[in-house]
């Protein structure tokens, strides 16, 4: 019998789609909705801790593009306020069985900081959170120091505080510990400075999972037209400018991936693949780079929470095709066939054979600039492709972009 259950740091979920923190988590229909379409679990929006936090006020606009499947635009962010917070996963575990995270920003290394968070994780806890999540990814881009108090770029985070980040994460997963009893997640966005740091960090302070993602700093897909500029603003009819502030969806996903096996290569401490997982194959993905469980939202926004059905439909018809039973029968299936520094590969040398009568002549392996040691390796004889095996360097590129599979390379003795 196929089983899509898996352990979410002591807490077995049903399937391994976990809605992540994000705008799609800030009403209780909406968490409603998610159990509904058969979510594992759900993570609510991530909360500023303090007792003056202004909450849901600011409106978020959006642009999408579905067929890059991700955010072309996007103007405005909100967050909960604690109370907000609370009220929510109070109102959550009244009415829903799923279970439910609480998302808690971590902005400033600071003693205040630290002890409003704790502070929060308890009294989150006490209104019946499953689990808590500690967003360290609150401050950032901190490439460049946009802060919401500088409105501009300049080198504040990076400089004064980056320094002194990863001890504050120690002692705040630590103190969070001892204030609660449920599992306690601590959330790593592409952007922060030293992630390795970061997360050896988390592990050491016993951190229960480690969710590894967040929208990466860049441009948003799309946004630059070249035959129309202006475009750029995001195309919104109710905000005067787009915000280049991270990547979503779809061409999230080489990056989070990327990070996920680092980071799964790095840390026991189990780990969620998020960012960029927009349909079931994304999840087989990131399962086979060693995630315990995937959380997403950028889906949810574009599609609605339908697609979950689709999503644990289309896992569980893999599983059968393939022969897996569970998770873990493919859990992890990659990783030992990604190095990750080249002095961890072993390259064997070999060359380039063309088949002839497979050769229609149409010089694509030819083009490659960087073919061969002192001339190209590869050129076009009475119109087949030939090889010079003694310029020849085993790139493979030639045999990668053959269209009629007309090149094979061999071993070398």
């Amino acid at each position: 019998m196929i089983s899509l259950q898996t352990d979410l740091a002591g807490i077995r979920l049903k399937n391994p789609v976990v809605v992540a923190a994000s705008d799609v988590g800030t009403r209780l229909d909406q968490i409603e909705e998610a159990e509904h379409c058969g979510a594992g679990a759900f993570i609510t929006k991530g909360c500023i801790p303090g007792e003056d936090a202004a909450g849901l006020k600011r409106k978020p606009r959006f642009r999408v593009s579905l067929k890059n499947g991700s955010f072309t635009g996007a103007a405005g962010f909100r967050r909960q306020s604690l109370e907000q917070a609370r009220n929510l996963i109070s109102e959550a575990k009244k009415n829903c069985r799923l279970p439910v995270g609480a998302n808690i920003f971590a902005m400033t290394p600071t003693e205040r900081e630290r002890e409003l968070v704790t502070r929060a994780a308890a009294l989150l806890y006490q209104s019946g959170a499953d689990f808590i999540e500690l967003d360290t990814s609150g401050n950032l881009p901190v490439h460049f120091g946009e802060t919401e108090e500088k409105g501009r770029t300049g080198e504040f985070f990076a400089g004064e505080v980056a320094s002194s980040y990863a001890r504050f994460v120690y002692e705040l997963i630590k103190g969070v510990k001892d204030v609660v009893d449920v599992p306690v997640m601590g959330k790593i966005a592409y952007e922060n400075l030293n992630v390795p740091e970061l997360l050896s960090a988390m592990e050491q302070a016993g951190v229960d999972i480690i969710d590894v993602g967040n929208g990466g700093v860049g441009v948003m897909p799309g946004i630059v037209d070249i035959r129309d500029p202006d475009k750029a603003g995001g195309g919104f009819t109710s905000a005067d400018r787009n915000l280049a502030l991270c990547i979503t969806g779809n061409p999230l996903r080489a990056i989070s991936q990327a990070y996920l096996v680092r980071s799964v290569k790095q840390v026991r401490t189990p780990v969620l693949g998020c960012g960029g997982i927009m349909k079931w194959e994304h999840i087989v993905e990131a399962i086979m780079c060693g995630a315990q469980a995937t959380a997403m939202c950028s889906a949810f926004m574009i599609h609605g929470f339908g697609i979950i059905r689709d999503m644990t439909a289309g896992l569980t018809a893999f599983m059968e095709e393939e022969g897996y039973r569970s998770l873990d029968d493919f859990r992890g299936a990659v990783l030992g066939k990604i190095a990750l520094t080249p002095s961890e590969i072993r390259v064997l040398d070999a060359v380039a054979v063309v088949d002839p009568e497979r050769c229609n002549g149409c010089g694509l392996c030819a083009k490659p600039a960087h073919c061969g040691l002192e001339k190209r390796a590869m050129s076009m004889r009475d119109g087949k492709a030939r090889v010079d095996r003694n310029q020849c360097t085993g790139c493979e590129t030639c045999a990668s972009i053959c269209p009629l599979n007309a090149i094979k390379m061999v071993l070398l003795d």
